[in-house]
């Protein structure tokens, strides 16, 4: 079975690839740890995070904004000093940060990303050539509105990262078996 390069570096990064990556994700809350497990990922490697994920969820109320929004200062510095997580208190304020934003966004997180792509995932590379170019005005254009809504610890290639793991764009290499059963969504 060919998979993408990137994911035959050990089992994890496999079954992560096999089972998650790049498959659409509609539920908000699942979204939501998406997007805050880029922001851990910075200057990380994907193993890392992954073998944090467990504590990060279990830690991080399973990434549910609407109750990261509860959290107090003291139990957002418990969260910090915990060492079942990636304990980067730049990175644990930035996840907290938007889950405030989250909340206070006038739809469902779902709709707010899912609404850069026109609520159907992008095709790579048959849709943008596999441009790296055009991948980074995407990316571009979604951090530059999201940090008028408020939201922080993005970038494009944060970002970029996010919108292909939680498959509002299917990246996998086209020879890729997860390319062509995610192609057929």
């Amino acid at each position: 079975m060919i998979r993408c390069l990137w994911s035959t570096k050990n089992a994890q990064l496999m079954q992560y690839h096999d089972l998650e990556w790049g498959i659409p994700v509609l539920e908000s809350k699942k979204l939501f740890e998406c997007f805050a497990l880029e922001i851990f990922q910075a200057g990380l490697n994907w193993s890392t995070v992954l073998k944090r994920r467990e504590g990060l969820r279990n830690t991080l109320s399973s990434f549910d904004p609407f109750c990261l929004c509860e959290y107090s200062d003291t139990e957002i510095q418990q969260v910090i000093a915990d060492p079942a997580v990636i304990r980067n208190p730049r990175k644990i304020h930035a996840v907290f940060h938007n889950a405030n934003v989250v909340a206070q966004l006038p739809t469902t997180f779902s709709d707010y990303m899912w609404h850069f792509v026109d609520f159907e995932p992008i095709r790579c590379p048959s849709t943008f050539m596999n441009s790296e170019e055009a991948q980074m005005l995407l990316a571009k254009r979604v951090v530059r509105q999201m940090k008028q809504d408020g939201f922080v610890f993005v970038g494009p290639k944060n970002i970029y990262a996010f919108l292909q793991a939680a498959g509002l764009i299917n990246d996998h290499e086209v020879s890729c078996f997860r390319y062509h059963d995610l192609a057929i969504l």
